[in-house]
């Protein structure tokens, strides 16, 4: 099986778990939640996005494609073959690359430099995405090799991970903190708003808490990403926070969102172009939500950006 592909390695990063940290974003996911802040992260395979602003209209990008296809207007289409010339061609960098094949020595060695960071602030790697854990054989290999090097290690999930497989209980072992994002509690729409049901999501959770409790798993960190008029409705957040503390969780990280995802929609072809209005979450809608946390004992943080 080809190695995963990626589409980013952020340093420096202090919102994806304890200290100063490096994020590595994998591409592929299950969902396809509609107000999605990561769309380059939907589908595994490479991706050429085009950034209309700077294009310079010159042409080159057209001479250099091996199959004659008018770019970028036409791109992608059955007929590429994602060999890249285009993108090298583009003196704009309107044409970039989303995703790259790396080996697990490629990412150890992009990583090595910042353990010094992670050892100073009690930080380390998380797994990202996407879906990370849509690869648990690739990243119960590289997990094992950074825990060798005592690297902390945590990773974002949506819940929609195999726990049956052999490589995810592997991985799961290896992992010191799970964060955790959950979104929408009623199954019908959380198929309508994010692309499947969400029963896996909540047997994941419930498992990785029994297994948090019983000290034979990693710490969890329930979240919450707070989408106005989607995920902040009071039934909503009362159904996963009665969920959540019959767990035996006491906090839980609000997300607000952001609209950053729109404009790199527009960057991909074969995907919806903008999403529904939504405006950002203000202050009293954070203190509305964590206000219902509350009546279940639980206390809600907001983690900024």
């Amino acid at each position: 099986m080809d190695n995963p592909k990626i589409f980013s390695i952020q340093h420096f990063c202090i919102h994806d778990g304890p200290g100063i940290r490096s994020t590595v974003f994998f591409k592929g996911c299950p969902l396809r939640c509609v107000w999605c802040q990561n769309p380059e992260s939907w589908k595994k395979e490479m991706e050429i996005a085009f950034r209309a602003h700077r294009c310079l209209s010159c042409g080159q990008c057209a001479e250099a494609c091996p199959q004659g296809l008018k770019l970028p207007e036409n791109r992608p289409s059955e007929a590429c073959s994602l060999c890249l010339a285009c993108v090298q061609a583009c003196p704009a960098e309107a044409l970039i690359a989303m995703g790259e094949a790396c080996t697990e020595a490629d990412i150890l060695a992009r990583l090595r430099p910042e353990y010094p960071n992670f050892e100073a602030t009690g930080g380390g790697v998380t797994f990202s995405g996407g879906e990370a854990g849509m690869f648990p054989g690739f990243l119960s290999g590289l997990a094992a090799s950074l825990k060798k090097e005592g690297v902390h290690l945590a990773m974002e999930t949506c819940g929609m991970f195999d726990s049956k497989n052999p490589d995810t209980k592997t991985l799961l072992q290896h992992l010191d903190l799970l964060l955790f994002d959950v979104k929408i509690f009623d199954t019908d729409l959380h198929k309508r708003l994010c692309g499947t049901g969400n029963y896996p999501i909540k047997a994941n959770l419930r498992e990785a808490a029994e297994a948090m409790n019983s000290g034979k798993g990693p710490l969890v960190w329930p979240r919450l990403p707070l989408v106005p008029d989607i995920t902040d409705g009071e039934e909503n957040l009362s159904e996963w926070a009665e969920f959540l503390s019959d767990l035996g969780f006491r906090e839980i990280t609000l997300l607000p969102f952001h609209d950053h995802g729109n404009s790199k929609r527009l960057w991909l072809s074969e995907m919806p172009k903008s999403l529904p209005v939504i405006r950002t979450p203000d202050a009293e809608d954070l203190l509305r939500a964590g206000s219902i946390f509350e009546k279940y004992g639980m206390k809600a943080h907001e983690a900024l950006e």
